[in-house]
């Protein structure tokens, strides 16, 4: 099992040769998100992110909300 906390440490739990890692900055994707979706529309290309992926993700997202209540 791997655990990541706020993006900075990541321990590893049963993994052989891995404890831990330290991470000196976040790195959360945003940064590259923006500029490749910045580049697709500059560039008429298809989006980075199909359309249908982000409603697969906001449909289980909901759903998970609805089952911890």
């Amino acid at each position: 099992m791997l655990q990541l906390d706020n993006f900075r440490k990541l321990t590893g739990f049963g993994w052989p040769g891995f404890s831990k890692m330290n991470l000196w900055r976040q790195d959360k994707g945003q940064k590259a998100c923006a500029a490749a979706f910045v580049q697709a529309v500059s560039a008429g290309a298809a989006a980075p992110i199909p359309f249908e992926e982000i409603v697969e993700v906001a449909r289980v997202s909901i759903e998970v909300a609805g089952l911890a209540r």
